[in-house]
C-alpha cells in the first residue's frame, strides 16, 4: 500500500514539473525579450517558440500545447498594439493563428521525435541484453562441451589406445606384418584424435581461463598464436593480479582473440606487441602490429563483424575501444574496463539476473 501511495506522489510531483514547465517558460521568454527588447525588438517570438519546444521536449505534448497557449496570450497582450489589453487588428489575430499554429504543429513534431528516440534507446537497451545474455548463454555451453568432450570423448580414445597397444603387444611373431602395421597404424590415428579432441577443447574454452585467470590466458593464447602463424608476439608491462570477475574476464580474453584473428587474416604482419595492466582502477589491453594497417572503410564497414563483436563486448563492460593506425603502419586495438564496475559481473547488472 505504501509502495502504491509513493507512486502515486512521484507520478504526481512529475506531472506537476512538466505542466509547470509548459507555464514557466513562456513567462521565461517574456523576461528575455523585455531585458533584450532594444537588440530583439524584430525577433521576439522565436523566443516563445523556443520555450514551446524545450516544454515539448521535455513535458510532452499537453506541456506543449500549454506553452503555446500562454506564449499566445503573452504575445498578444504585451508585443501587439494596444498593449496590456487582449484585442488587436485582424492582421495580429491572424498572426497570432499562425504563431498557434506553428507552436502546435512545433509541439506535435517535438513530441514524435523524442517517442522515436525513447523507442530507438529502448530498443538498443533490449538488444544489448538479448546480446550480453547470448554471449553468456554461449560461453556457458562452450564450457560444458569442451568438458563433455575432453572428459567423455577424450577418455574413450585413451581406453581405446591401451586396447589397441594391448593387442599389439601380444601380437606374435607368427603375426602377419601386414596386420602389425595396421595396429601401429592404428595407434597413430588415435594419437592424432586424442591431439585433435584437446585442441578443440582448449579452443572451445581454454583450462588456464578458468585456473589461472586473465593474464596467464593471454600469455597462453600468445604463445599458441605464434607457435600457429609465425608471427612474433612480444609481451611488454603484463600485469598478474587483475580481478575482473568471470563475465568480464572471458569478454576481454575473446577480444584479445579476435584482435589476433585479425592480425593473422588482415595485417600480413610479422610481430606484435601485446600489453595487459592495470592503471587507475581501469584495465588497459593493447595490441599492436607492424602490418599494413586497417582502412577505414573496413573498420566502419557493416561486413566487419570481427570489430562489431569487440565493440559490443566492450561496451557491455562499460569500457571503450579504439582502433587506430600505428606510426603511419600497422594498427593499434586499445581497450580501456573499469576494475571495480565488473568485479561482481558486468552483464548481471545489465539484464537484472544471473547467468
Amino acid at each position: 500500500m505504501q509502495i502504491l501511495e509513493s507512486d502515486k506522489m512521484r507520478n504526481l510531483r512529475s506531472t506537476l514539473i512538466r505542466y509547470g514547465t509548459g507555464v514557466l517558460l513562456p513567462w521565461m521568454a517574456l523576461l528575455v525579450a523585455l531585458l533584450l527588447w532594444p537588440v530583439i525588438k524584430p525577433f521576439a517570438m522565436p523566443l516563445f517558440l523556443t520555450a514551446i519546444v524545450i516544454s515539448a521536449w521535455q513535458g510532452g505534448k499537453g506541456p506543449g500545447l500549454i506553452a503555446t497557449l500562454m506564449s499566445g496570450l503573452i504575445l498578444d497582450y504585451v508585443f501587439i498594439t494596444p498593449q496590456y489589453q487582449l484585442s488587436g487588428t485582424w492582421d495580429d489575430v491572424g498572426r497570432l493563428v499562425v504563431f498557434g499554429f506553428e507552436g502546435f504543429l512545433l509541439s506535435w513534431l517535438v513530441v514524435s521525435r523524442r517517442r522515436v528516440e525513447i523507442d530507438v534507446r529502448k530498443s538498443r537497451e533490449e538488444l544489448r541484453a538479448l546480446s550480453s545474455h547470448l554471449q553468456t548463454g554461449v560461453e556457458a555451453e562452450r564450457t560444458r562441451i569442451s568438458r563433455e568432450i575432453h572428459d567423455e570423448l577424450g577418455q574413450a580414445l585413451t581406453g581405446l589406445k591401451f586396447d589397441v597397444c594391448w593387442l599389439r603387444q601380444m601380437a606374435t611373431e607368427t603375426t602377419r606384418e601386414a596386420e602389425r602395421e595396421k595396429l601401429d597404424e592404428t595407434l597413430k590415428n588415435i594419437d592424432t584424435a586424442i591431439h585433435s579432441v584437446r585442441r578443440i577443447a582448449t579452443e572451445l574454452r581454454p583450462p588456464v581461463l578458468d585456473t589461472l585467470g586473465l593474464t596467464a590466458a593471454i600469455e597462453w593464447q600468445a604463445t599458441d598464436f605464434q607457435n600457429r602463424t609465425g608471427i612474433n608476439c612480444r609481451l611488454k608491462g603484463i600485469d598478474e593480479d587483475i580481478p575482473l570477475g568471470r563475465e568480464g574476464t572471458t569478454a576481454v580474453f575473446r577480444i584479445f582473440q579476435e584482435a589476433l584473428t585479425n592480425v593473422a587474416r588482415h595485417s600480413s604482419a610479422t610481430e606484435v606487441d601485446i600489453s595487459l595492466e592495470k592503471l587507475n582502477g581501469r584495465l588497459t589491453l593493447k595490441i599492436g602490429d607492424n602490418g599494413k594497417g586497417i582502412s577505414t572503410t573496413r573498420h566502419n564497414g557493416t561486413h566487419s563483424l570481427g570489430i562489431l563483436g569487440m565493440q559490443e563486448r566492450v561496451r557491455l563492460l562499460h569500457g571503450d575501444i579504439t582502433i587506430s593506425e600505428k606510426d603511419g603502419h600497422g594498427t593499434v586495438v586499445d581497450v580501456n574496463i573499469p576494475i571495480e564496475r565488473n568485479q561482481s559481473g558486468a552483464y548481471d547488472r545489465l539484464t537484472g539476473e544471473s547467468p
